[in-house]
């Protein structure tokens, strides 16, 4: 990250296979000034039923913000994460999802292109909930009904103003993010959510095996030229830090002194 200008950053599922909060420990241990990483955000099956004592766990951590839970489930085995296509729907779930809402915690997920119109209709029924799209909703390429349902999908989600989509992941339209390959899905989504619920996200170490974060930025760069310095800054800096609640360099000393001079 050293030559991309990253100012802060966010640890996404921090504690995916490790035994209760160490893993989310450990980040607080390397996270040095507190820039890298910023926040954390871990994992955990919002189905089991002790999942409040975990979240306790976790929030030890001043950096948590939220949970990541992938609920994509697909015909094909390849996007297959959970055991069922409509674990959202489900009372346990949503028990633990409700458990997110009264901590004000982040609920990241990834889901497949049939499952986006079940995704915004849990964030109508939920509406102090924070959602996260990740991988701009996985816009799948592979059959016809991939591209109908993924458009139809984001539609429907970007009608709902506490879900926020992470314009990351975007191999799956071109390993290399291609500006003339990733172009059209990327200004759709940006068009229907408004650069003030996106942002860019690196999905290392994954990502690191296709498209590095130099050339992703170049790229996305390119795709974006044309939108304005402000639009431009939403989505590579301030959308994930209101999300994650990331105080960006000069913004803590900024709200101190605003503090100080309303005491005078």
């Amino acid at each position: 990250m050293a030559d991309a200008g990253v100012v802060a950053s966010v640890f996404v599922e921090a504690n995916a296979g490790a035994s209760g909060a160490s893993e989310i420990d450990w980040v607080d241990t390397v996270g040095g000034d507190g820039s890298l990483p910023a926040a954390s955000i871990g994992y955990a099956d919002l189905r089991q039923p002790d999942v409040g004592r975990l979240l306790s766990s976790f929030q030890r951590s001043g950096r948590m913000r939220g949970i990541r839970m992938s609920l994509a489930w697909d015909s094909r085995p390849r996007w297959r994460f959970v055991d069922s296509p409509d674990v959202m729907l489900t009372s346990d779930f949503q028990r633990g999802l409700a458990e997110l809402t009264r901590r004000e915690l982040v609920f990241d997920t990834l889901v497949v292109p049939g499952q986006l119109e079940q995704l915004a209709a849990l964030a109508r029924a939920n509406p102090d909930q924070q959602f996260v799209a990740n991988h701009l909703g996985t816009p799948l390429r592979d059959t016809p009904d991939d591209i109908v349902q993924w458009t139809q999908g984001m539609r429907e989600c970007a009608k709902c103003a506490n879900i926020s989509i992470k314009v990351s992941g975007l191999w799956v339209l071109d390993r290399n993010w291609l500006p003339e390959r990733i172009a059209g899905p990327v200004r759709m989504v940006i068009d229907l959510f408004g650069p003030d619920r996106c942002m860019w996200a690196t999905n290392y170490p994954v990502e690191k095996l296709m498209c590095l974060v130099a050339d992703q930025i170049r790229n996305l760069d390119a795709v974006l030229d044309d939108l304005s310095e402000d639009d431009k800054d939403l989505i590579y800096r301030r959308t994930a830090s209101r999300v994650y609640r990331i105080a960006l360099p000069g913004e803590a000393a900024a709200v101190a002194n605003l503090q100080k001079a309303a005491s005078n």
